[in-house]
């Protein structure tokens, strides 16, 4: 069953090529003329086996019997983006909703009923044979509706050379094609928007041209299915330490003429439907410079792209630097949007695996995000518009270029949309409305963090734990599948959030090295005891550090080890969802091992226990080498069609980092720094280490 979805959608193109449609179809899909093209699109991906008809009256079709199972799709709800679904006859099925996201979130409902799973943007799962009968549950005869009900989408960050850097921002045909895989699986996931991040080389207008009939070409698919499409920017070249496009780079000159001069370059000929500005890490600017530059931004984006809205995000970092007095109220600068023209809508920003609700572990300095969700739930209170953006990956050395799979964030982003919900509703607030995931790669498991997130965003479950149990239905190992990742999101949300043992499995490169060393230190991930920190300690300091985090890791690695043996037969499972987690659930279980016989090497070099230091190191050796066979067989099975480009050490592209996202997972470049780091503190010596920013 390995590469099912692919060989689905190339014999779609065969046969389309072709001009084969004699196979006898596996479902018929009867839809009016007013929505035929519309289902052709939807369908187009599921290959050959499924046929669009256009009938006059696709009610009477379904009930009337042909081979295989049939579908009809009427428009007509007065529910914006509902759906219902009727059983016809035997067996045909009724899809009610309003057009044109309505009748496709029922249509997939139904093909999730028959078997079909639209996982990973670029690789579904397609059964062998469909269903006679639809698995639908208790979805007959119920209207389905949005909880987050303006928008559910996802950000992808295009500053990263993640699979949506190549889609969304280099023109291509090849590109383009994925980029509409991508707005159809937005589409199928129950979501409505989709945005990305725009660079700074558009600047040049040899580039300019081409990538603006790339994109023009993408917004208007997704205007047709019925997806919003908004385009990330900076504010001020000064915050952006990536190559974002912005649009104020010199501060000490007039602002609103360089917004004038250069966001023409990003509305010309396009029709975005958002504008989502940004201001930067790390950075604070003047409060009232920023409110006007931020007033000048929409002033002008009104004038040119009058349709759009611009949200502007909120984003995080607390330090005395970011903090500023307005109004006789501290805050982080990014609140002073809360006094910009009212016609922003705030886009409020957490990062990488914390929620709204529990510990931060000192990410970007923040012990919690209680400011953050405090925000929110008071535009909610005084019914003003905001939105929620929490990240599914945060990449840069923490998550999957580690690599670690991290099943938290869904639990994560659930609980932040389920407390939302209930704090809203105890105050007779309205609910949040606007949901976007912020997205940096979907391999070693990552999509499943942005499909739960926008399935929950649209009818969130009680249980997270029912997300994996969704997710994985239609796998032939889905129950255990399901299993394991329940189990190592409770193993994690103890051990990573609750024992704040993170930032070990989690990684460090020059530039994190850096920036702590500063004064004030520029902090993003949690902070972690660096080994020769360790050595400066006090005896009793180093016992308390033993006893919190050394022991933490090794009863976490010890808490992996069943979950390692029970994935370790599905590493030849015949579907690749499947072979991933179990790579997921074994690399995870041998970066604990990993890092914890580092610290325990180190402690017990400290205590001149030569015996349990040269253990420790053994123990170090063999995960590495686990390690290094997990990544080799992960990354010879990626989903992307061209994965070598994602785990390229060196890549000539337009963002700051000149290889693949992966390319540091796949050299295992993290764990070798921090072995070269070790072996140094060893010996007393010093020497070069692996940057790990290439």
């Amino acid at each position: 069953m390995a590469d099912r979805w692919r060989a689905v959608v190339s014999a779609a193109a065969l046969a389309a090529a072709c001009g084969d449609n004699s196979r006898p179809p596996g479902v018929t899909i009867e839809a009016p003329p007013e929505l035929v093209d519309l289902v052709r699109e939807w369908a187009a991906p599921l290959g050959a086996g499924v046929v669009v008809e256009e009938v006059a009256s696709p009610a009477e079709a379904a009930a009337a019997g042909s081979p295989g199972v049939r579908v009809a799709v009427v428009a007509g709800l007065d529910c914006a983006e509902c759906y219902e679904i009727e059983e016809v006859g035997g067996d045909g099925y009724l899809v009610r909703g309003d057009a044109p996201l309505g009748v496709q979130y029922g249509l997939a409902a139904v093909f999730e009923g028959l078997g079909f799973r639209f996982s990973h943007p670029l690789d579904g799962y397609a059964p062998e044979a469909v269903r006679a009968r639809a698995d639908l549950g208790g979805a007959i005869g119920v209207r389905h509706q949005p909880a987050v009900a303006r928008r559910r989408g996802v950000h992808l960050h295009t500053l990263h050379p993640i699979e949506g850097y190549y889609a969304m921002w280099e023109p291509g045909e090849e590109n383009l094609a994925t980029a509409r895989r991508i707005v159809d699986w937005v589409v199928k996931n129950r979501g409505n928007y989709l945005q990305w991040v725009a660079l700074d080389d558009i600047l040049d207008p040899v580039r300019a041209g081409p990538w603006r009939e790339h994109t023009r070409a993408i917004i208007e698919y997704a205007h047709r299915r019925g997806i919003q499409v908004g385009i990330g920017l900076q504010l001020f070249g000064s915050g952006s330490l990536q190559y974002g496009f912005d649009l104020v780079d010199d501060e000490d000159a007039e602002v609103r003429p360089q917004i004038e001069e250069r966001l023409p370059l990003l509305t010309e000929e396009l029709d975005w439907d958002v504008c989502s500005l940004s201001f930067g890490e790390f950075f604070g600017e003047d409060p009232e410079a920023f409110i006007a530059s931020v007033d000048d931004a929409y002033q002008v984006m009104a004038e040119l792209a009058p349709r759009a809205e611009m949200l502007a995000t909120i984003h995080v970092g607390d330090t005395p630097e970011q903090r500023v007095t307005y109004m006789g109220e501290d805050m982080i600068y990014y609140f002073l949007v809360r006094y910009a023209d009212p016609h922003i809508v705030p886009l409020v920003h957490t990062v990488m695996l914390y929620d709204l609700y529990e510990d931060a572990g000192g990410a970007y300095q923040h012990e919690d995000f209680a400011e953050h969700r405090a925000y929110i739930l008071e535009r909610l209170a005084a019914g003003q518009r905001v939105g929620y953006h929490p990240e599914t990956a945060y990449w840069i050395a923490f998550d999957d270029s580690v690599p670690i799979y991290l099943p938290l964030y869904v639990r994560s982003r659930w609980l932040d949309l389920d407390r939302l919900a209930a704090d809203a509703a105890a105050v007779g607030a309205q609910e949040l409305d606007e949901h976007i995931l912020f997205s940096s790669g979907w391999e070693w498991g990552y999509w499943q963090n942005d499909w739960a997130s926008l399935r929950a965003s649209y009818e969130r479950p009680e249980r997270w734990q029912d997300l994996f149990r969704d997710m994985f239905a239609a796998w032939p190992d889905g129950d255990e599948l399901a299993g394991l990742a329940i189990d190592l999101t409770s193993i994690e949300h103890r051990a990573l959030l609750e024992e704040r043992l993170m930032p070990y499995l989690a990684a460090r490169d020059l530039y994190i090295d850096l920036g702590a060393d500063l004064d004030p230190p520029i902090v993003s991930q949690p902070d972690r005891v660096e080994l020769d920190e360790l050595a400066a300690m006090s005896g009793e300091e180093r016992a308390e550090f033993a006893a919190r985090v050394a022991d933490g890791l090794d009863r976490l690695a010890s808490d992996l080890a069943p979950l390692a043996a029970r994935a370790a037969h599905l590493v030849d499972a015949g579907d690749r969802a499947a072979r991933e987690l179990a790579d997921g659930v074994l690399v995870t279980e041998a970066r604990a091992r990993f890092i914890g016989a580092l610290y325990g090497a180190a402690l017990a070099d400290l205590d001149g226990d030569g015996a349990t230091r040269q253990a420790a190191l053994a123990d170090l050796d063999a995960a590495l080498a686990d390690a290094r066979t997990i990544v080799a067989r992960r990354h010879a099975d990626l989903h992307h069609p061209q994965g070598d480009r994602l785990i390229a050490g060196g890549q000539a592209n337009v963002t700051l980092y000149q290889f693949g996202y992966l390319a540091q997972t796949d050299a295992l470049c993290y764990w070798l720094r921090e072995k070269a780091l070790l072996d140094y503190f060893l010996s007393g010596e010093s020497g070069p280490v692996p940057s790990c920013i290439m």
